[in-house]
């Protein structure tokens, strides 16, 4: 009975340390991001997901563009997103949501990957 209970307690603890693994991954990331300068290949957009237009948006018949301040990481993922500019209505955080799921090639100095911050616009418009 010690052993199942000892290794129930070991998994739990290793169950718990993952997700931690993660969030310091990315913290990481965002501390060490740098903006793009001359000397910095732009990331290149490769992968879009499109942000939901809400109904509360369609509603009250809002468009417009949400800019987002965004870090992508050496492999080409969004690992940060805030919103610099919104609409409201529920857009910003679908903008968020959205461009989290984007994947770029990533941004390079001297040919190896570097983490960049910049920003991108998302556009919300309705259809004709």
């Amino acid at each position: 009975m010690k052993r199942i209970l000892f290794a129930l307690f070991v998994l739990l603890m290793m169950l718990s340390f993952v997700p931690m693994c993660g969030a310091q991954g990315k913290a990481q990331a965002v501390d060490q991001a740098v903006a793009i300068t001359d000397d910095i290949t732009p990331p290149r957009l490769k992968e879009v997901a499109s942000p939901d237009y809400t109904e509360d948006a369609k509603k009250h018949k809002i468009e417009g563009t949400v800019t987002v301040a965004i870090v992508v990481d050496k492999k080409g993922d969004v690992v940060d997103a805030k919103v610099v500019k919104g609409l409201g209505h529920g857009l910003d955080e679908n903008a968020v949501v959205a461009v989290k799921e984007w994947k770029y090639k990533p941004a390079e100095k001297d040919g190896a990957p570097v983490v960049v911050k910049m920003e991108v616009t998302v556009e919300f418009f309705l259809p004709m």
